[in-house]
């Protein structure tokens, strides 16, 4: 189905809902639906670069929105957290952020941090001839030798270059490290790890991270919500 009614998209997508029955609906890929954006509502609604679909689809058909660092033609592409959407030949950059809000927001970022991307490691899983391949949250997978794997663990945040996925380091949920809340009632909230309570059984949903805020308020969520993004302070731009 090429198109779902406005009442049946994702709560936090900034359209309105009364204007017109239909609007476009996010093709599979490295976001789940509910979770995504499609390229199309990104380039008219967010960035109010078109009015209508129509522009848009001819934004993007020009080869002119680059998602991660490749071109994407697919005006239903679904962009998700964490994301970069650029648009060189009008020098915009956006990094896709949580927001306590409307859930995720585009954040405005310079070419240079355009080239970096942030994703956590869900996985790990080893393949024919003894290489470990890293499952990232955006669907892209990374090789790597056993000893290099050694030192990755899920959960841990890399930040990787585009578009040749070359690690440039990577952080990992302690205390002290510096993080952001990626799902939950407060998502979007972003501060300084205090306190990690880690369950002895099923770990990633029952273990509880503590954070405070520049503000000073304490935040609760479960360790699957957190994303580290800096060890005592943040590696990326998040106001």
């Amino acid at each position: 189905m090429a198109h779902i009614t406005r009442f049946e998209t994702p709560w936090f997508l900034v359209i309105s809902k009364k204007q017109y029955k239909w609007t476009v609906r996010p093709n599979a890929g490295p976001h789940p639906i509910e979770k995504s954006i499609p390229l199309a509502v990104v380039i008219r609604d967010y960035l109010k670069l078109a009015e209508t679909v129509r522009e848009a689809k001819h934004i993007i058909f020009d080869g002119k929105v680059l998602v991660d660092g490749k071109v994407r033609k697919d005006y239903k592409y679904p962009v998700g957290l964490m994301d970069i959407v650029s648009i060189p030949s009008a020098d915009l950059y956006f990094r896709v952020i949580p927001d306590n809000v409307r859930f995720m927001r585009l954040s405005k970022i310079s070419a240079d941090e355009a080239h970096y991307k942030y994703v956590r490691i869900m996985n790990k899983t080893t393949v024919k001839g003894g290489s470990i391949q890293l499952n990232l949250e955006d669907g892209r997978n990374i090789l790597v030798d056993k000893e290099t794997a050694k030192s990755f663990k899920t959960l841990m945040t890399l930040k990787i270059e585009l578009p040749s996925q070359n690690i440039v380091d990577s952080f990992i949920i302690s205390e002290g490290s510096y993080a952001i809340f990626v799902g939950g009632k407060n998502v979007g909230i972003h501060g300084v790890v205090k306190n990690i309570n880690l369950s002895k059984f099923k770990s990633r949903k029952y273990s509880v991270i503590t954070l405070e805020s520049k503000d000073g308020n304490t935040y609760q969520t479960n360790l699957m919500n957190v994303m580290s993004i800096g060890r005592e302070k943040s590696d990326m731009r998040v106001d």
